[in-house]
């Protein structure tokens, strides 16, 4: 059943509940109410006329009595000691019947049931003279039976009078408390599909307020949990991609070498030209396979990065560490005659030691190597960034820049391997870096310098 029906129902059922009961109320309380009243009214109006006729005369009485007649709602009558009627002189009260004797009566106590609702009243009373009296008072409540009659008349029309408004009332207050949750009920439809920029519409402060308040919240919430469950979902998926491309350029990287010494020993055992020189073409397979399994050990180093990197991080001095790996690249430079230029402040960094230092090794490394014969070499640590520039012999162009941290990428320069290299080295400084969310850039300057530089937040030694 639909709420504006139910609510319609309810109303309706309790305007009829409450009318009915009200009407019963009255039907049954108002005559012993109004009886309890009137007989609190009509004994002080009693006691009254008794006080009042006390030592007067019988004439003085009369008159007395005949004008309260048409003022009260009691009918007096006054008998001697011998039950002889002294007023009225001209009839008897209803309930005392007439004796033999026209002047004396019987006082009757006792009432036929039509006559339920009448009382009757008695009191001893000494004249002037000093006889005694006795002053009867007849009070009837009949008018309160119809009154009763009356609201029970009353009560079809007014029933009808009360489910009618009550009805239209009904409607009303249905249609406009339940707009308000048939629009919340639309919004949380489309809440369901996801919809963006969704909220429901919130009206004053109660509940129905608070629990478009409360949907408003939890749509929120689930967005929020949901847009980040998508990213998650798309890293996961890029990497899942990052790693399947690794996996097939390793194959290649591995597959060209192990076919090239296959060859060279298919070639020494059948003594096919050259490679009759057996010792020659031995080393060669050698250095083949050291070079394969120096790649082998960076692939293995690099699946380690993303478990390793990020634990085991301590605050330990940069300067100190970068001095103490200076002395090998200094060989180096007087080997290839550079110009080293070092400037180290004091910088503490929060980081997995041994990755951090891998990954700047990698890039110092580069910069010696591809430094021109006779170039210069600036490394600074200042200002929380490390910068390393070196004069290049080739600068590198936008497109290369841009494919520079892929895996087994080689610039046009150096895809003879001459430099012994596995091409991984970048690779692998980028997935360090990333994985110390460390921001780092690698531009071209004044045409002449490659420079490579990496922030590192603010940290103090303890």
């Amino acid at each position: 059943m639909r709420l504006i029906k139910k609510t319609f129902l309810v109303i309706n059922g309790l305007i009829i509940v409450v009318v009915t009961s009200i009407l019963l109320v009255l039907y049954f309380a108002m005559p012993i109410y109004y009886t309890k009243v009137k007989d609190k009214e009509v004994k002080r109006e009693f006691d009254q006329t008794s006080k009042q006729i006390k030592g007067k005369t019988v004439t003085e009485i009369r008159d007395i009595l005949t004008k309260k007649i048409n003022k009260d709602n009691i009918w007096y009558s006054l008998v001697d000691s011998d039950n002889q009627l002294l007023y009225p002189s001209l009839q008897l009260l209803d309930g005392v019947s007439e004796s033999k004797d026209s002047q004396n009566v019987n006082i009757v106590t006792t009432f036929d049931n039509s006559y339920s609702n009448v009382k009757v009243m008695s009191q001893k009373v000494t004249l002037r003279d000093g006889k005694k009296m006795t002053l009867l008072g007849q009070s009837s409540l009949q008018p309160v039976t119809d009154a009763s009659k009356v609201l029970l008349d009353l009560y079809p029309s007014l029933l009808m009078f009360s489910v009618t408004l009550g009805s239209i009332v009904a409607y009303l207050y249905s249609r406009t408390s339940s707009r308000r949750i048939l629009s919340m009920s639309q919004t949380a439809q489309k809440m369901v599909n996801l919809e963006p920029n969704l909220t429901c519409t919130i009206h004053g402060k109660d509940e129905i307020a608070m629990l478009a308040s409360d949907i408003n919240r939890l749509y929120a919430s689930l967005s929020t949990s949901i847009k980040s469950l998508q990213k998650e979902y798309e890293k996961a998926s890029d990497s899942e991609r990052e790693k399947s491309e690794f996996l097939r350029m390793t194959s290649h990287e591995l597959k060209t070498p192990i076919t090239s010494v296959i060859g060279m020993i298919d070639g020494m055992l059948y003594n096919v030209g050259d490679f009759a020189d057996r010792d020659k073409y031995l080393r060669k397979c050698r250095d083949v396979l050291e070079g394969q399994a120096q790649l082998v050990q960076s692939i293995l180093s690099l699946s380690k990065i993303e478990t390793l990197a990020s634990q085991n991080q301590e605050l330990f001095s940069l300067k100190s560490s970068l001095e103490e790996e200076m002395e090998v690249f200094l060989v180096l430079s007087e080997l290839k005659h550079l110009k080293v230029t070092i400037n180290l402040e004091e910088q503490f960094v929060k980081a997995n030691k041994v990755y951090l230092l891998k990954a700047i090794k990698n890039i110092i490394d580069n910069a010696f190597h591809y430094t021109k014969s006779g170039g210069q070499v600036m490394i600074q640590l200042k200002d929380n960034q490390l910068v390393i520039k070196n004069e290049a012999e080739t600068l590198l162009t936008q497109q290369q820049m841009k494919q520079l941290f892929q895996p087994f990428y080689r610039p046009d320069y150096s895809r003879n391997r001459k430099d012994g290299g596995t091409g991984l080295g970048l690779f692998i400084t980028h997935q360090i870096l990333d994985q110390h969310h460390l921001a780092y850039r690698f531009v071209v300057f004044d045409q002449r310098w490659m420079v490579f530089t990496i922030d590192f937040p603010s940290h103090h030694d303890d």
